[in-house]
């Protein structure tokens, strides 16, 4: 919330806080039309309509709404230690009960499309008795579908770490065009978390890490490891195509961003894009985020950069860098 409210000073004067609650800002401004903030460390943006103590005072809120439109009902998300947070049904029950008291005004299937209206409910965390806050927002090609930006995963009880889940959700915002058969590398594989999320696809995956990995991934046949840092990594020791550069690497940005150009070196003729985590070890780097951003926007090749943090990347953001047709 502290590094929203710091982006948001810096990239959107034209905002006045209003009301807050952990996991929710909400703004105002001045300026006619003013547009919801594009903002790094917000997966999801949008109208406000105002508060809604029940399905059918949400429904209330959308009576001067274009329809007809779509319905999200997601819990805001609060900043948790806690990897296996309880199921919560609430969402389901909400969003049925809306789409029976809004009638034609609302469509069913949940499904956007780029440029459809979405109504965003936005429920407290469980426990909490707070009204919801109802919103809207149009879709577009570079929002997840998904209510709430990205939904949180949990990762399998078999995989090495968290990372796992961090990659799920990554591979989920960033819609990297992945296909079973393409080789991805990884930055910083140690102890095989992420990787095993992308053999779980059926990519094959070379990990580059001096650390240990763990057995369910060396054991896999469509895994390579190097035990070296990324900028010992030479031609040869890699195959002549690479599809995806990943870079998780428990490293301050700027030192990972060295492994990371020497690997693109290798391969830039191939490599599709670039899926980066990058550490925030403390408040300069924070700071630093345009700075870093716009780094990788000067690599060969990258045509864009987003950016977010995601639900299982508490201390860190997630950049998806597509890079211009490459020759094959």
């Amino acid at each position: 919330m502290a590094w929203l409210k710091h982006e948001l000073a810096r990239t959107r004067p034209d905002l006045r806080l209003a009301f807050s609650r952990p996991g929710l800002i909400t703004l105002r401004s001045d300026l006619e039309g003013a547009l919801p903030p594009t903002a790094i460390f917000a997966r999801a943006t949008g109208y406000s309509l105002g508060f809604a103590d029940s399905p059918a005072a949400a429904a209330a809120r959308t009576s001067d709404l274009e329809g007809p439109w779509r319905v999200h009902v997601f819990a805001r998300d609060v900043d948790t230690d806690d990897d296996a947070p309880p199921i919560d049904d609430r969402p389901d029950h909400w969003r049925a009960a809306i789409l029976e008291a809004a009638g034609a005004r609302a469509q069913a299937d949940p499904e956007p499309a780029p440029g459809d209206r979405v109504v965003d409910v936005i429920l407290p965390p469980l426990g909490l008795a707070e009204p919801a806050l109802v919103g809207w927002h149009i879709h577009d090609a570079h929002r997840p579908s998904t209510p709430g930006g990205v939904a949180r995963v949990i990762a399998p009880a078999d995989a090495p770490s968290r990372a796992y889940a961090k990659l799920a959700e990554a591979l989920a915002w960033s819609q990297l065009p992945h296909a079973p058969g393409e080789v991805a590398v990884e930055i910083g594989a140690s102890p095989g978390g992420a990787a095993l999320a992308l053999l779980h696809r059926d990519l094959h995956v070379i990990g580059v890490d001096p650390g240990h990995i763990a057995p369910i991934v060396l054991g896999d046949s469509r895994f390579r490891h190097l035990g070296v840092l990324a900028e010992r990594v030479r031609s040869r020791d890699l195959p002549d195509r690479v599809d995806w550069l990943l870079l998780d690497a428990n490293l301050a940005p700027h030192r990972a961003m060295v492994g990371l150009a020497h690997l693109l070196a290798l391969r830039s003729r191939s490599i599709r894009g670039l899926l980066l985590t990058l550490k925030l070890n403390d408040a300069g780097v924070v700071e630093d985020l345009p700075q870093l951003l716009a780094k990788v926007t000067g690599l060969p090749g990258v045509r864009e950069v987003r950016a977010t943090q995601l639900p299982s990347a508490h201390q860190e953001v997630t950049v998806w860098a597509p890079r211009s047709s490459p020759h094959r």
